[in-house]
């Protein structure tokens, strides 16, 4: 039996279990994808100290430095089940094994919704970016768009405003659908940015990398307007879904969208289930490395207290 399992093995989960073993405990990380969604991210410019690094050679450090612990078992498998019976935690992975820990970690993270636009899948990583902060400077003074009306949308077009020449925000109705009134007034009086009404872009084209879309319009006469703009980068910012389906049955509390509910020590409303990361409610809605990892540190410290 496992100290603690920590399920998810992106930079939360690798954080964890690098505390947790310098902690002297029996861990467990496992998970699907190395690196989480980080693996995915062509260059990284943010992650202090690593300036200019693929997301798939961070992915590959943070798990080389988890792999040093001899305490630290790694598992390369997908979870099918979280269970929890008489304090034991017990993880399901699709090899057919069942593992047991006296507490756990849920560093599941979350996948950014796609727009489901033609080429949109081709030119991810090409001019196509799901994380404005992450990417935002590859396009100084560059054209691009923005796709989505909601707070992320709007934050997103807000920093991308300090960097790039012109910025199209194509939003599906009328109005914006952000709650906060001034970033919506703060978006409308900007004079980068464009807003596109009533539109939708159904096609990113381009060679090699981006170079421009189509937008369809709904105009008032009922009908509808197709053009081509000229374009460097798109930024699809319609929210993120939580990796939350495995842990239905458990009783963790969770917001209405599925994130998971935590205190200051990423404690869950159940005492020897911890969670870290981008699945979690959080200490800010800055869906970074940096914050994911501080908070896996966060919790292999409470779970450590709790085992002690």
């Amino acid at each position: 039996m496992y100290d603690l399992i920590i399920v998810g093995i992106g930079p939360a989960g690798i954080s964890a279990a690098i505390y947790a073993s310098r902690y002297n405990m029996n861990v467990l990380i496992v998970g699907s994808l190395i690196g989480g969604t980080v693996s995915w991210t062509h260059l990284i410019d943010n992650y202090p100290g690593l300036p200019e690094i693929t997301g798939a050679d961070l992915s590959k450090k943070l798990l080389d430095h988890a792999k040093k612990f001899k305490n630290c078992e790694v598992k390369i498998a997908t979870v099918n089940a979280v269970q929890k019976m008489n304090d034991i935690i017990y993880v399901s992975t699709e090899d057919g094994q069942v593992h047991e820990g006296k507490s756990v970690i849920l560093a599941l993270g979350t996948d950014k919704k796609k727009a489901d636009i033609k080429g949109e899948k081709e030119f991810t990583g090409k001019g196509v970016s799901y994380c404005t902060v992450c990417d935002a400077m590859f396009y100084k003074n560059k054209i691009t768009t923005i796709i989505g009306s909601g707070n992320s949308a709007l934050k997103a077009a807000n920093h991308l405003s300090n960097i790039a020449e012109k910025i199209y925000l194509i939003i599906r109705k009328d109005s914006l659908s952000a709650k906060d009134e001034l970033d919506a007034q703060d978006i409308i009086n900007n004079p980068k940015i464009e807003i596109i009404r009533n539109s939708n872009v159904t096609e990113i084209k381009g060679t090699n990398k981006v170079e421009s879309i189509i937008i369809k319009t709904a105009l008032e006469d009922g009908t509808i307007s197709e053009k081509e703009i000229k374009m460097d980068g798109i930024f699809i910012e319609i929210g993120s879904v939580p990796y939350s389906v495995l842990l239905k049955g458990l009783g963790i509390e969770m917001n209405e969208q599925g994130f998971i509910k935590v205190d200051n020590n990423c404690k869950t409303n159940i005492d020897n289930i911890y969670a870290a990361g981008d699945i979690t409610t959080g200490f800010s809605d800055l869906k970074q490395i940096i914050v994911a990892e501080a908070m896996g540190a966060i919790a292999s410290t409470t779970a450590k207290k709790y085992l002690k």
